[in-house]
This record gives C-alpha cells, structure tokens and sequence, in this order.
C-alpha cells in the first residue's frame, strides 16, 4: 500500500470543528489539546462563513506536529472528529 506524499510542516490543518464554539473558547480548548505535543507559537481561528469550522495550529516544533497529527487525527472535540491535516 502506498503512502501519500506528505510534507513534514510546523502548522496542522483542521476541520470538522464545532462551529457553535465561540472563536475565544476554540482557541483556548485547541491550545490546551495540542499543547501536550510541544511548544504553540499561534492558533488561528477565522469565523467568516468560508472558513467556519477550521483552524490552523502552528508548533515551534516539526516534530511537535507531526506527533499531534498522528495522535489527534478523529479525536472527538465538541462531538464531532477533528480532520487533520
């Protein structure tokens, strides 16, 4: 089975989130998450309608978010799976 092509980044790609979630409270919930996987340099979180539900986490680490990536890829936040990318 073939792997995909993916390039080792700082910043994971989500989507999937709750988008009822206030944008103060999905940056501090984010942040308490990913922080276990190393050090957060920002959380961006946009609330226009095309970007609703998304977020863009960026590690000071690679390895930080490749961890993350593979940890948290469908953890269930705010009842429904993160997609990660």
């Amino acid at each position: 089975m073939a792997t995909p092509d993916v390039r080792l980044n700082h910043t994971i790609y989500i989507n999937n989130l709750n988008e009822k979630i206030k944008k103060d409270e999905l940056k501090k919930s984010l942040y308490a998450i990913f922080s276990q996987f190393g050090q957060i340099l920002d959380i961006l979180v946009a609330r226009n309608l095309k970007m609703k539900g998304q977020a863009f986490v960026i590690f000071k680490e690679v390895n930080s978010a490749s961890n993350a990536l593979r940890s948290m890829q469908g953890f269930p936040f705010y009842d429904k799976p993160m997609h990660l990318a």
